[in-house]
């Protein structure tokens, strides 16, 4: 039961936290480090937080667990558009 208990933990943590990591990694300054490196950590944790929160809200009937799923899912797409359409234009 403790294994279920932290892997619980685990998937909802990679969701809320993911996506506003992954849009607080868009806000970085270039000169901490180079472009290449903060496009692509931003982008996997972002697509990460996206799955596990796609997968939270689609599985679970709690409400609780769907608002936290959605934050993630928004923060997250939020960070994949401003790597793709903002940032290149810096």
């Amino acid at each position: 039961m403790e294994s279920l208990a932290l892997l619980a933990t685990l998937i909802i943590s990679l969701t809320v936290l993911g996506g506003p990591i992954s849009l607080a990694l868009t806000f970085l300054p270039q000169r901490l480090l180079p472009l290449a490196v903060i496009k692509i950590l931003a982008s996997l944790i972002a697509v990460i937080a996206v799955f596990f929160g796609i997968s939270l809200i689609v599985s679970v009937n709690s409400i609780g667990a769907r608002i936290m799923g959605s934050f993630g899912v928004i923060t997250a797409t939020t960070a994949i558009y401003r790597i793709f359409k903002v940032i290149p234009k810096i």
